[in-house]
């Protein structure tokens, strides 16, 4: 290759390499932050995830195009998604109580939201409170009456270990009082009462000076004699 073209070459570069710093445009905050917000996410996205299992892994597998790989990833998606409905499946719920208590966590959940007909999220996640309470005052009755006729020797260390699970378990029954008892205020109708009263404002440590009339004073002095 010549001096020339390789002269050329080099020019060619440069040219290119001027017109790629010439067509990078900075971005604004606002511009990166709706990139982020339109392109950037986590797996946990409760958006991306529904995205995932409506536009593609689902559509696969009704339509008997799945494989192993897409089985498997569709059911630890399908596993995040019944999360993000948690306050309607109340498997979050059941996920922190005592695997024996997991099915009634979820029945008790939802006759409670019927009962009480909750129908917003807070009022759901109120409900939740409530079951959770109350199974812990189940579990920890249970621990407690296991522990208690376990032996009839009480020593030091049982003696204590029996009183912090009834703490527990006042603990725990206080908090399921408090959260039912909200609950029921949430869901109790307010009663408004409309009181139409004439009020009468009366000054305080106010002289009040009345002059008579002539006539009344002439009475006055007819009736009145010295004695």
């Amino acid at each position: 290759m010549t001096n020339k073209r390789k002269q050329k070459t080099i020019n060619r570069q440069a040219l290119v390499k001027k017109e790629d710093k010439a067509i990078i445009k900075k971005m604004t905050n606002e511009e990166a932050k709706d990139f982020i917000n339109q392109k950037a996410h986590l797996n946990c996205d409760p958006k991306w995830i529904m995205k995932e299992l409506s536009e593609d892994l689902l559509p696969k597998i009704k339509a008997g195009k799945s494989n192993k790989k897409i089985f498997k990833k569709t059911i630890e998606v399908a596993s995040k998604a019944l999360m993000i409905y948690g306050l309607d499946t109340h498997y979050p719920l059941a996920e922190t109580v005592n695997q024996n208590y997991k099915p009634l966590a979820i029945e008790f959940s939802r006759q409670l939201i019927q009962e009480f007909d909750c129908q917003t999220p807070s009022e759901k996640a109120l409900a939740q409170i409530v079951v959770n309470a109350y199974l812990r005052v189940m579990d920890s009755s249970k621990k407690f009456n296991n522990c208690y006729e376990a032996g009839e020797y009480l020593s030091k260390e049982r003696t204590n270990h029996l009183s912090v699970m009834s703490k527990q378990l006042d603990r725990a029954n206080r908090q399921f009082i408090t959260a039912l008892t909200t609950l029921k205020q949430i869901k109790t109708p307010s009663l408004e009462i409309n009181v139409k009263a004439k009020t009468a404002f009366v000054a305080q440590n106010q002289q009040l000076n009345i002059n008579p009339s002539n006539k009344d004073n002439a009475n006055k002095n007819e009736n009145v004699e010295p004695k």
